[in-house]
């Protein structure tokens, strides 16, 4: 049966409310099939854009606080209180929700890898706190808004880098607005033609092409809008004001539908603003909602729930536009509100990967080592989850090439060549070092010995764990002598086979060969006897023509 369910926050409790626990401020509650409250999550504050939920945690920045809280959705329970040098503005996660970004009250944005526990940093690219963050499907670009009226697009993987020398400043700036910037939603495409919109206290909302930094559509609104959301397939946005009221600015409108081009895309009115009509807009002003603070989308687009600064979350009708209920009533203003991914569907995939617990991040080695490789303090720490991907093998279509490393997984056994390569590296191991006169020869790292110079053991206190691994190294090397010897007499079994089938052909081939050679002579000795009988028959007519020849003057 299919379940959806969606996560709500509040700022913090302003009125008593005898149905919800103390201290509670992050609620998640059943949508579909039936409507009712789940979970709570206990001593959270969080502001606007200060709510990521990913599969296994929910991640909650304090408001006014340099602290990040933590919470486990297997356990249900605060996993860990996270510390950060300045305060958290906004958060969004990245890169399959294994990166926590964070915006900062100085102007940067922290990128937190959560199986591993490093953390980048940006340039300090805006003037004002990073109030706004968006992510886009891909994980290749995420945009930063500020109240300087500023939207950065920065490229991830260049934040991510271990390289000194990649830059970490926004790859475009997106200046148009004139007001402090309030939302940023990007599209689900995962194309080069995504797309991205932003809202600004200036009362406008403009959609850009982020990643060659163009602005494609403005739309001028009546209010200040507070919050945004996004259509599943890209087809309109939605907004929602401080008065309660909701409005639906379609992208293409009745005239627009029929155009043969994809007129968001012309460049010709891309610099002529546009005014929603006032028919988009509704409301529901018997219900006393409050100011509508947080917004969220249904994942087939049918069904829009806002928060509202009373603590209501009311349910709207997307297709008509008119307000259907009240879910639930909050004991605070509703600052963050999302919908969880349904889960029932049949084929859903599971993720390949799932953090069982978070490492709490420290700042970035790699940055400061002076090269691009990955610093040797590096651990990630997760859980595969499921087999590895093998492709399908069909009979008329060429088989993707694996990686050696696919291959010797799969593989019954390692493939020869892996087996090889490592035969000679295992050679060298012992080889005296040529690098120069008097240098001692290599130590083999495997060796358990305390030898001088090296000093491998000093350090160790264990004897009993010395002996133990000491018994585990010769058992893997008795396997390895073994593996060896019967790799030998495989290779000499294979050899006498080879040997055997090419005796066995030659054999067969000298045969055929005696056989061709008798048919040669049978035709011969024929055509001998065909023509010793002809001679003969010759030589009879010759010798009667002669009598005939000689009786003749007798008469």
């Amino acid at each position: 049966m299919l379940t959806e369910q969606f996560i709500a926050s509040i700022s913090a409790q302003t009125k008593a409310n005898t149905g919800v626990t103390k201290d509670a401020g992050i609620f998640v509650h059943e949508f579909q099939p039936l409507a009712a409250q789940r979970h709570v999550f206990k001593k959270s504050a969080s502001a606007q854009n200060g709510l990521a939920v990913s599969s296994s945690h929910v991640f909650a920045a304090q408001d006014g606080k340099a602290v990040v809280h933590v919470y486990s959705r297997d356990k249900g329970n605060q996993e860990a209180v996270i510390p950060f040098p300045e305060r958290i503005r906004s958060i969004a996660l990245a890169a399959k929700d294994s990166v926590l970004l964070l915006g900062t009250e100085s102007g940067r944005v922290l990128a937190w890898e959560m199986c591993s526990g490093r953390l980048v940093s940006t340039s300090t690219s805006h003037l004002q706190p990073v109030t706004a963050l968006a992510v886009d499907p891909t994980s290749s670009f995420f945009l930063s808004g500020s109240p300087d009226a500023m939207i950065h697009v920065w490229a991830l993987p260049a934040i991510l880098s271990f390289s000194p020398d990649t830059s970490r400043s926004p790859v475009h700036t997106l200046s148009t607005h004139r007001g402090p910037i309030s939302s940023i939603v990007c599209g689900h495409s995962a194309t080069s033609a995504n797309i991205a919109i932003s809202t600004s206290e200036d009362k406008s909302a403009i959609v850009w092409d982020y990643q060659n930094g163009q602005l494609l559509r403005t739309y001028l609104l009546p209010e200040l809008p507070q919050a945004l959301t996004l259509d599943p397939a890209d087809r309109a946005f939605f907004l929602a004001y401080g008065d309660g009221s909701l409005q639906t600015v379609d992208f293409y409108d009745d005239m627009q539908k029929t155009a043969s081009t994809d007129t968001l895309r012309d460049a010709a009115s891309s610099h002529r603003p546009i005014q929603p009509s006032p028919k988009t807009r509704f409301n529901a002003e018997s219900q006393k909602l409050g100011a509508a603070l947080s917004l969220s989308l249904s994942w087939d687009g049918q069904t829009l729930i806002s928060g509202h600064a009373t603590g209501k979350i009311a349910v709207w009708d997307t297709a008509k536009g008119n307000y259907v209920s009240t879910v639930t009533n909050l004991p605070g203003p509703v600052t963050n509100l999302e919908f969880l991914e349904p889960i029932g569907f049949p084929a859903a995939s599971e993720p390949t990967f799932k953090m069982q617990t978070v490492v709490k991040p420290k700042q970035d080695s790699g940055v400061s080592s002076g090269n691009a490789l990955v610093p040797p303090n590096y651990t990630l720490t997760m859980q595969l989850n499921g087999q590895l991907r093998r492709p399908a093998i069909s009979a008329t279509e060429a088989v993707t090439k694996r990686s050696a490393f696919e291959e010797a997984l799969v593989h019954p056994s390692f493939p020869q060549a892996m087996l090889d390569a490592s035969l000679a590296e295992l050679a060298t191991w012992n080889a005296p070092s040529t690098s120069g006169a008097g240098i001692a020869p290599a130590a083999d790292f495997l060796s358990l010995e305390d030898t001088a110079g090296t000093g491998d053991m000093q350090g160790m206190s264990n004897t009993n764990e010395v002996q133990e691994l000491k018994k585990q190294l010769a058992s893997l090397q008795r396997v390895q002598k073994l593996t060896f010897k019967q790799l030998s007499e495989l290779r000499e079994e294979k050899e006498y086979l080879l040997s055997e089938e090419r005796k066995r052909s030659q054999s067969a081939q000298s045969k055929a060969k005696a056989k061709n050679n008798l048919a040669d002579g049978s035709t011969s000795d024929v055509e001998m006897s065909n023509n010793t009988s002809g001679e003969s028959e010759s030589s009879d007519d010759d010798s009667s023509s002669d009598g005939e020849s000689e009786a003749a003057p007798s008469e």
